[in-house]
């Protein structure tokens, strides 16, 4: 007897709760897809519809099409294989969002000088820091920014193993810059609901200004008597600042090439819109990770694009390619781009 012969000996045994079992279900995963849907058109105006954004449209729309095939189709009433179809689109609108794309960016500039940097959420140095280590070192970006870096012991142990002239600096304590470059502590920044500071670097005589953040975590709310459940915050206040201090900076002649960090904030959220235009304009460096999926948390099921980097448009041949170690619960970004 073959799996669908199965299937259908199955359906005609108990017909009434298996359909009901398979319409409940189907009519709960159609709710959670327009939920999810409508996250992902309105954002996050405030934190309650903001929580539609963090509704995963990627695993939605496979489960909607594994339903449907297992009721053989006949998930919805009279549609048959509406499901299906329905989770199909799903998951094809979530790729389309998620994968990064070679663009305008990537073109080649004349005599070109290429430099990389590397961001990650190393968690503390993770489960296994020599290992996070060794992913560092191999790729030898020419900077280093790690969010929730490890104590200092550790840190000296991997700016030892980059080379003799690396440096750092470490005036918080979840953000640490590293180069073999110049660099220089400028100031740290007022933002609401998380932690940032301007750190320059001169590269190959060019002095560039980053500008490094840490969005707060989320916050555990109270949701029902017995149990309680994790919430974003809202972070629209937070991304409101940054780019403020991007525009001011820019105003009084001291422009931001890189801002880079843990922003605990999705790319969609409505506190970016303004990053494509402010100070001449940024581009999202996950965007030109052509061909591969920008999530970077959890590292093992990157769902959600968290941390991010922003590269001023002045620079080009931007191109991005990601880091995965298990031991860190955030996947890294290597950021490569021509100085002018």
């Amino acid at each position: 007897m073959t799996t669908v012969q199965k299937l259908k000996s199955i359906l005609n045994r108990y017909p009434r709760i298996i359909r009901g079992l398979g319409y409940g279900l189907s009519i709960t995963t159609l709710l959670l897809i327009i939920l999810g849907l409508t996250g992902q058109i309105i954002r996050d105006p405030t934190v309650k519809w903001g929580l539609f954004m963090y509704i995963p449209l990627l695993p939605l729309g496979i489960w909607a099409v594994m339903l449907d095939m297992v009721y053989l189709g006949r998930s919805l009433p009279k549609i048959r294989f509406g499901l299906t179809v329905i989770g199909l689109c799903v998951v094809i609108f979530a790729n389309l969002s998620m994968i990064g794309f070679a663009g305008i960016a990537t073109r080649l500039s004349d005599n070109h000088q290429q430099i990389s940097l590397l961001h990650w959420n190393v968690r503390w140095g993770g489960r296994n820091w020599q290992s996070i280590r060794q992913d560092i070192y191999q790729r030898h970006p020419d900077i280093i920014v790690l969010s929730e870096p490890p104590n200092d012991r550790k840190l000296s142990v991997l700016l030892k193993q980059m080379g003799p002239h690396w440096t750092m600096v470490k005036v918080i304590d979840t953000m640490a810059v590293m180069s073999a470059w110049p660099l220089q502590f400028q100031e740290l920044t007022k933002l609401r609901k998380g932690k940032g500071m301007l750190v320059g670097v001169t590269v190959h005589n060019y002095p560039l200004r980053m500008l490094i953040v840490d969005g707060s975590r989320n916050v555990y709310t109270p949701w029902m008597i017995f149990f309680r459940v994790m919430l974003p915050r809202w972070r629209t206040p937070f991304l409101r600042d940054v780019v403020k201090t991007v525009a001011q900076n820019a105003k009084r002649g001291t422009p931001i090439d890189i801002i880079a960090g843990d922003f605990n904030a999705l790319s969609r959220s409505l506190g970016f819109t303004a990053m494509p235009q402010v100070a001449g304009g940024y581009h999202l460096a996950s965007q030109f990770a052509e061909g591969q999926w920008r999530g970077t948390w959890l590292s093992w099921l990157p769902l959600y694009d968290i941390d991010h980097v922003w590269v001023h448009t002045r620079f080009q041949n931007l191109n991005t390619d990601f880091v995965t170690n298990f031991t860190s619960d955030h996947r890294g970004q290597l950021v490569q781009f021509d100085l002018p």
